[in-house]
């Protein structure tokens, strides 16, 4: 018990560091993978789990790796992380563009498994979720906003490099950088732009053998988020606070939805915000045939509270909850040191209103505006990303090439979460890559402990539309390298 009390304590302190430091994912914003064997497998662990971080993907392989402790540190690095807004298209002479500027992300991990019988064995996980991260140095929404108004009253904003007649074609002369301040408008919190997610999970587990081919294991959840926003001072009349009568909505309404003399102060540059959560996974192992073993899983949402400091930003005042999923897989051994494995995972993203719901739309003669059926932000029915349900596919071989040596290798697709209608608000979370491939092997230094490492490169991939929210085309982009080290001890 003593034991287990000092793993209980350093999964809590872990976990913490974990939900400070976890960025942009890969299979929307889900980790590939979770820990450096399952990494190098490219997640295709329903049916093969590899260490004590099994709970993560199938609670019921916590019963099938041994009583061990598994403890790893990820470097993750999403590259070129970039949006862009062609502003080039109304005239401008450049195009509203920028890369995110944090580029590297430091991801711990911990797993513990213990045998409490011949039958029963206990366990905890703890890993980064996932996340989303951006830091953009120019206010991508407000420097088009500029342009898009400088189109609209045909004059250059301030300072012009000459003078120029009245007219479209003034849109040209609007200098890179401008905003929509240099209008006259008294905006604020229209500087540095981005938004920093992350989610960690700690996950007890308790595992069942109902015989000697079968198990079966059940995870409590136990969510942490962190989330701040900063410079989204230009969506201020799409909340409300910033719509309230009989200030705001005349100000909103005088300024075409620029300004809002009634501020909201739940949308943005509050800070770092925190929610906690739970929700339970299932799953079962099962070897049905002596080359031929069958998993599977199922998660519910992890049901998050509010973030309060943010409740006018996301839907249901500030809900963002962590989506439902289900995973199913094989692995087939032709020898008895190669397995082969196939993983299927299904995540429901839109079951999270906040992720789901429709972003922007363009209106003619209006701009960005609410969708058919949309809402203020942080109602019920509020601006979201519009992310679409995903499918995941895995495939992965497994080799142990002597007794010190294992090698991994994997392959892993999954749809694209975020249609090309709803770009604008998906700057701040450009998760497009979709086809992951990933190598690894361990190094057993002694018949107690291993040596893990995992390489994973996600390739670019990029979303563009032909007609964003603010009636220009558009297109956000990103590839990811990461690096993923571990120690693990058998007892």
């Amino acid at each position: 018990m003593k034991r287990a009390s000092v793993w209980l304590s350093m999964a809590s302190i872990l976990s913490t560091l974990a939900v400070t430091t976890t960025a942009s994912a890969t299979t929307g914003y889900f980790q590939l993978g979770y820990g450096a064997k399952s990494m190098g497998m490219a997640g295709a662990i329903a049916s093969n789990p590899q260490d004590s971080l099994a709970a993560s993907v199938n609670p019921a392989g916590m019963g099938l790796v041994g009583e061990r402790v598994d403890a790893g540190i990820s470097f993750f690095s999403p590259g070129d992380r970039s949006g862009k807004l062609e502003t080039s298209a109304l005239g401008a002479n450049f195009d509203v563009e920028d890369k995110s500027r944090r580029n590297l992300f430091f991801v711990p991990s911990l797993g513990y498994t213990s045998r409490i019988n011949d039958r029963l064995t206990w366990g905890i996980s703890m890993y980064g979720n996932g996340g989303m991260n951006t830091t953009y140095d120019r206010n991508i929404y407000d420097e088009t906003a500029a342009v898009v108004g400088a189109y609209a009253q045909g004059i250059p904003s301030p300072p012009a490099p000459a003078p120029v007649p009245p007219g479209p074609a003034a849109a040209a002369f609007v200098p890179e950088g401008t905003s929509v301040k240099d209008f006259g408008v008294p905006l604020t919190d229209v500087d540095t732009l981005g938004v920093d997610l992350a989610q960690g999970v700690i996950a007890p587990t308790l595992t069942f053998k109902v015989h000697e081919k079968h198990t079966l294991g059940a995870s409590l959840l136990i969510g942490i988020q962190r989330f701040s926003a900063y410079g989204l001072g230009n969506f201020q009349c799409f909340t409300q606070t910033g719509q309230s009568a009989p200030a705001g909505a005349a100000s909103c309404a005088a300024t075409g939805g620029a300004y809002s003399a009634t501020p909201s102060d739940g949308l943005t540059n509050n800070g770092h915000d925190w929610a906690y959560g739970a929700g339970v996974r299932v799953g079962w192992i099962g070897e049905v045939h002596p080359k031929l073993t069958l998993g599977a899983a199922v998660a519910s949402k992890v049901y998050m509270t509010e973030f309060d400091d943010y409740d006018e930003l996301f839907a249901e005042d500030g809900k963002f909850d962590i989506p439902a999923n289900f995973t199913v897989g094989l692995t087939y051994k032709p020898t008895t040191d190669l397995s082969l494995s196939f993983d299927f995972q299904r995540i429901y993203y839109e079951g999270v209103k906040s992720i789901s719901n429709s972003g922007p739309v363009f209106v003619p003669g209006v701009g960005p505006s609410i969708p058919p059926g949309g809402g203020l932000l942080g109602t019920d029915d509020g601006l979201g990303f519009g992310w679409e349900n995903i499918n995941v596919y895995r495939v992965a071989v497994d080799y142990r090439y002597n007794r010190e040596w294992n090698f991994r290798a994997g392959y892993s697709y999954n749809d694209q979460p975020i249609p090309d209608d709803q770009l604008l608000f998906n700057i701040l979370a450009p998760a497009t890559p979709r086809n992951h491939a990933t190598v690894g092997f361990t190094y057993r230094s002694s018949d107690r402990s291993e040596w893990n490492f995992a390489y994973m490169h996600a390739f670019e991939e990029k979303v563009t539309s032909d007609q964003t929210a603010f009636g220009m085309p558009g297109e956000i982009k990103m590839f990811q390298n990461l690096v993923d080290l571990s120690y693990s001890y058998k007892f």
